[in-house]
């Protein structure tokens, strides 16, 4: 688990969680086979230094909001949404992606944790619901 220091641009190990008084949680959590990323890390190398490679495998979780689910996925799974949205007093049918971190919400809440992960690097893997 690293977290990461806007200011300077590089990640360090924390000590533990680090929780804001705005509930932020965010981590990156980065496998111990990825030695070269970890290198750099550990090194005190500036971000701006690596490359789209290095970022490949690695997952960042945190939670935004007090009392809802840890939308900061990243990379997020493919999902598709058919719902229906009130804009200016009329309601529409759209379609929502995993840009949409309401969509991410009802992925968690309905799919286990295993298979997100999962689906967070095999983008052949879609999680489609119709809410209408």
């Amino acid at each position: 688990m690293y977290a990461f220091d806007f200011k300077e641009e590089k990640f360090y190990k924390p000590k533990g969680h680090i929780i804001s008084t705005m509930v932020n949680l965010y981590h990156f959590y980065i496998h111990d086979s990825n030695i070269d990323l970890i290198k750099k890390i550990e090194s005190g190398e500036n971000t701006k230094n690596f490359t789209q490679k290095d970022y490949e495998k690695i997952i960042q979780y945190g939670l935004h909001e007090n009392n809802k689910p840890s939308t900061l996925i990243n990379p997020r799974p493919r999902i598709k949404i058919k719902r229906f949205r009130t804009y200016f007093e009329k309601e529409y049918k759209v379609i929502e992606t995993e840009k949409n971190d309401d969509s991410m919400n009802i992925v968690i809440s309905k799919i286990n944790f295993e298979e997100i992960y999962k689906a967070m690097y095999d983008k052949s893997i879609l999680f489609e619901f119709d809410l209408t």
